[in-house]
């Protein structure tokens, strides 16, 4: 009793409302509201409800009024398991309760938790104007060394009666491919596609790894969790016929190989502890959020997620350039590309012509991974003068004059963005050597000795050597005492700030266990890197960051999708493939996070057109990564910016949620994509014949709202037409439209648009 006193009087302290105070509190924004009274707390909008008891974290009731689906489940909403004992939500001592408002438009739940000895816990859940769900994010600080072996992100007690379906998400598009990859495996290797779907009948459990749970009762209800967390073994959903869990099973995970998956997996198969998460007092662990939603049908359900996704997304959505494909070796021997000053004035007047709106600088513009200035006299690169420098200055003032174009016409300005390694650096930096210790022990600095020994052999040119976030060190600039992370951070700002950057495509990720004075565990690696992106974000909203998501399991799918696009697709597969990648995760993750090249493919680009192709790219984060300056002709570039100017004008509509229709792509006959926005009732039909032999295909639309009417235009970028193809109801859309394409691997762009 005397720890529950002093926790209520720390809550008062705070501002907080004592669980079963006489006080009432209640905010409104817009039509969100949150409510807090002697008996319950109440949070909720025009579309959804949820309510707790007063005195513990326990829901009473989850309420969808759009569909009357009411949900009295009298349920914790999440567990812990700390030191091997599992502690309910409902079990913990609620200290106190606010509501606050959101930035950017909601109310928020914050609810204060204790395990008396052991921790306090801070549940926050949101909800958002007009959207069917709320977004739940738990942190823990411990107030003893104790171990975190699992935990739910949320739970709802649904009754006996739903049918569950799981879907997971899988990155490592540098080694996944159908059944071609086979690596050797201890325990489920996650062979297949990007996404894999399980499903059970109606009241029957289901259990697995997978990021995304839905559960359906008929007449188009639905209830789903979205587990805002990358594809570790650890990531689960759970239905065992009464409660839908978020989970996070720790137990499941080992070891991640990073590039060495191609070759082998390793997981725990079954029962029996692999890891746990050691919290330690004084460093508080977030969880990851978790947002709970309802659904009308099941399209319904990713709209809503999307519409809560993109409240946060504040970057701009560029057509961009990447160097990476400039490269023959002419000044480099390893992964760098051949772009210096002299080359890059040639591709900037070529993006110039094609419509691009950042240029961004692959792997050869860094001196030395870890030390991030130009490669310039004043900043050599280790193998100077056998490379002489590449630019003018060191912080790319002679680039930036080049980016900023024609003073009178601001739209000749071109972004700077940079490729980046953040948690990598070249043995030959100078942070590295002003301090070794700052080194991921033991792996960090066996993949140090190994790109010291081999210093022109693909990624080595670049640097492998792996930081430890965490280690405690020396700025080498300012000789102040700095954590590995905090100086990374700040480089990352010096580039924005002084030189000018505003995108970064982060390379070469992998969370490790690091040894040493300060010991980090492959979560608190993760989470060190993930807190410092947050960080930037805030300060830069204008700012793009970007994650290769090609290997490892890195942020994919939620937790990178929810802070920028990620680069998907390595290599040059052809326009199937690249449509595959769009349609096969759709409608889940949103097209414009998907970055994949456009126009790169050689025999593509030849056998389909330079139309074809950007007609494929309209639905993805556009990039172009070819020697553009003289792969294509100037007429080829015109050709091109038609394209990249219908993008630009129209790309709030088309690289945004969508809907896959059709077959799958990769069957290489007729497939379309819906970019669309149900609310709006505003959005495109793209379709694609491919090689199908008939040239008019019915096309169903999905998410199209009763009793409204659309028109249709046919648009064509090729030519900067459009034509009128007249009035449809919602109902005949639902039913499909014929679509006319006269040649294989022809297209059509219909734009759909409500009639006023």
């Amino acid at each position: 009793m005397r720890l529950r006193a002093i926790a209520v009087s720390l809550a008062l302290a705070a501002g907080l409302v004592p669980a079963g105070a006489s006080a009432t509190q209640e905010i409104t924004d817009q039509d969100a509201y949150g409510r807090i009274t002697s008996s319950e707390v109440v949070l909720g909008n025009s579309a959804v409800e949820r309510r707790w008891r007063a005195g513990a974290l326990v829901t009473t009731l989850l309420r969808d009024k759009r569909t009357d689906l009411l949900l009295a489940p009298d349920h914790s909403d999440f567990s812990l398991i700390l030191g091997g004992e599992r502690l309910p939500s409902g079990a913990l001592v609620l200290t106190g309760v606010r509501v606050e408002a959101v930035g950017g438009g909601g109310v928020r739940a914050r609810f204060s938790l204790l395990a008396p000895g052991v921790a306090g816990i801070e549940r926050t859940v949101e909800v958002y104007p007009g959207i069917a769900g709320f977004r739940s994010a738990t942190r823990i600080d411990s107030l003893v060394p104790v171990a975190l072996s699992g935990y739910t992100l949320d739970e709802v007690a649904a009754g006996p009666d739903p049918a569950a379906t799981i879907q997971a998400f899988r990155a490592g598009s540098d080694w996944r491919s159908g059944d071609g990859w086979d690596p050797v495996s201890l325990g489920d290797p996650h062979k297949g596609d990007w996404r894999a779907s399980a499903s059970a009948d109606a009241g029957a459990a289901l259990e697995g790894p997978g990021e995304w749970l839905s559960l359906a009762w008929p007449g188009d209800r639905s209830l789903f969790m979205v587990s805002e967390r990358r594809d570790y073994a650890s990531s689960r959903m759970s239905y065992d016929g009464s409660v839908a869990r978020a989970v996070v099973d720790l137990s499941r995970d080992v070891i991640y190989l990073g590039p060495l998956e191609s070759d082998g997996h390793a997981e725990n198969p079954g029962a029996g502890p692999a890891r746990v998460r050691a919290l330690l007092p004084g460093k508080p662990v977030a969880l990851e959020p978790v947002f709970t939603g309802f659904g009308t049908d099941g399209d319904d359900e990713p709209w809503q997620h999307f519409r809560a996704l993109e409240r946060g997304l504040t970057y701009p959505r560029a057509v961009t350039f990447n160097t990476n494909g400039v490269d023959d070796n002419r000044i480099s021997t390893g992964a760098k590309d051949d772009v210096d000053f002299a080359r890059f004035q040639s591709l900037l007047a070529a993006a110039r012509e094609m419509g691009v709106e950042t240029f961004v600088f692959d792997d050869g513009w860094q001196a030395t991974s870890g030390d991030w200035c130009a490669d310039s006299a004043a900043c050599p690169e280790p193998r100077a003068p056998r490379f002489p420098p590449r630019f003018p200055d060191p912080d790319f003032s002679a680039v930036r004059e080049a980016l900023r174009g024609d003073p009178d016409d601001p739209s000749d300005d071109v972004a700077l963005g940079l490729w980046m390694t953040p948690m990598e650096f070249n043995p030959a930096s100078a942070a590295f050597r002003a301090n070794p210790q700052w080194t991921c022990a033991p792996v960090g600095g066996a993949a140090a000795l190994l790109s010291a020994a081999q210093p022109d052999d693909g990624s080595n040119e670049a640097g492998m050597g792996v930081w430890n976030p965490e280690a405690l060190g020396v700025d080498p600039d300012s000789g102040a005492p700095a954590r590995l992370i905090d100086y990374v951070e700040g480089r990352i700002r010096r580039a924005i700030e002084v030189y000018g950057a505003t995108y970064f495509k982060f390379d070469f990720l992998v969370w490790l266990d690091c040894a040493g004075a300060e010991p980090v565990d492959l979560y608190g690696y993760h989470d060190s890197f993930l807190a410092m992106i947050d960080r930037l974000r805030a300060a830069h909203p204008e700012v793009t960051f970007q994650i290769d998501e090609t290997n490892d399991y890195r942020l994919f799918p939620f937790e990178s999708v929810a802070r920028g696009p990620s680069w998907f697709q390595n290599g040059t597969p052809g326009s199937e493939q690249l449509l595959h990648n769009l349609w096969d995760l759709a409608p889940y993750v949103p097209g414009f996070s998907i970055g994949q090249h456009a126009l790169s493919g050689a025999g593509d680009l030849a056998a389909r057109g330079v139309d074809y192709l950007m007609a494929v790219a309209l639905g993805s984060h556009v990039t172009f990564w070819t020697d553009i300056d003289t792969a294509f002709s100037p007429d080829q570039r015109a050709q091109v910016k038609r394209w990249t100017d219908f993008y630009k004008a129209n790309r709030e509509r088309l690289a945004t949620f969508a809907y896959p229709l059709l077959a799958d792509p990769t069957e290489r006959g007729w497939t379309a994509l819906q970019p669309w926005n149900p609310e709006t009732g505003r959005g495109f039909l793209l379709a694609y014949r491919q090689a199908a032999s008939n040239a008019t295909q019915t096309i169903p639309l999905r998410g199209m709202a009763e009793g409204r009417s659309f028109r249709l235009t046919a648009r064509d970028p090729a030519n900067v037409s459009a034509s009128d193809l007249g009035l449809y109801s919602s109902a005949e859309l639902r039913k499909g439209i014929e679509v006319t394409v006269g040649a294989q691997y022809g297209y059509a762009i219909i734009e759909i648009a409500p009639e006023a």
